[in-house]
């Protein structure tokens, strides 16, 4: 058995745990957001739960998620976003990250995306793609989404993330269809989320209370103290 595949007893003693971190499906999971925070708010516990287990976590980020709004209010720094980002997965575990430079509100499906896209799918193999969900209110989290599953055609595991408010206010309800307990690792994603100061800054420990009662939500519907929610665009079994 691959280290990848293989699993923790000491960390993860729980029945459902070990088929968990012995499936292959997982091997190799690649994370795409939109901007950098993203994978944290919708699957930073699932990412550290990976890491844990031993396997292969790549992040990919398209922008370098400066803003500024309408208005002309300047809210956060390209490099200050940058720097965050790294902090924030290095607490997750997370050692390879890619940032692309894709206008932070203005990400496109369009043929360039997709294939900046392709580059690290084909580059990373994965097992397993996680991106945003298609129906999201923010339109770089659909476009996102689009790119990736188009970049993806030729991989057979792909799962979007659960938005959070505002971005799941949204004219479709999303389906949650796969369920990952974070018991272990709800401390590390939310910690993860301080490491973005300059969010933490603009929306408060209200934001983190959000992230945490959702996935006490979710929890709740899977027996489990914590979770996140995955819709699933493409699932392939594996039967080991």
């Amino acid at each position: 058995m691959s280290d990848a595949t293989r699993c923790l007893s000491a960390s993860f003693p729980r029945k459902e745990d070990v088929m968990f971190c012995s499936n292959p499906m997982f091997e190799r999971s690649l994370f795409v957001g939109a901007h950098l925070d993203d994978i944290e708010l919708a699957a930073g516990g699932t990412a550290a739960k990976l890491v844990t287990a031993g396997a292969q976590v790549r992040f990919l980020v398209m922008s370098t998620s400066e803003y500024t709004n309408y208005n002309g209010s300047h809210f956060r720094d390209a490099d200050v976003a940058v720097a965050e980002g790294r902090e924030a997965a290095a607490t997750l575990g997370v050692k390879e990250l890619d940032i692309l430079r894709f206008p932070a509100k203005d990400v496109e499906n369009h043929s360039t995306v997709v294939e900046a896209i392709n580059e690290v799918v084909d580059d990373f193999r994965p097992t397993m793609v996680f991106t945003h969900w298609p129906f999201d209110t923010h339109r770089s989290h659909a476009n996102t989404a689009l790119a990736t599953i188009a970049a993806s055609r030729y991989y057979n595991s792909v799962v979007m993330y659960e938005p959070i408010v505002p971005s799941g206010r949204s004219y479709v309800g999303f389906r949650p269809q796969l369920y990952i307990s974070i018991d272990d690792t709800i401390e590390q994603k939310l910690q993860a989320l301080r490491q973005h100061k300059s969010e933490y800054e603009k929306y408060g420990e209200q934001w983190i209370e959000g992230v945490e009662a959702r996935s006490r939500y979710r929890g709740y519907e899977m027996r489990a103290r914590h979770g996140e929610a995955f819709e699933v665009s493409r699932l392939e079994g594996a039967l080991v």
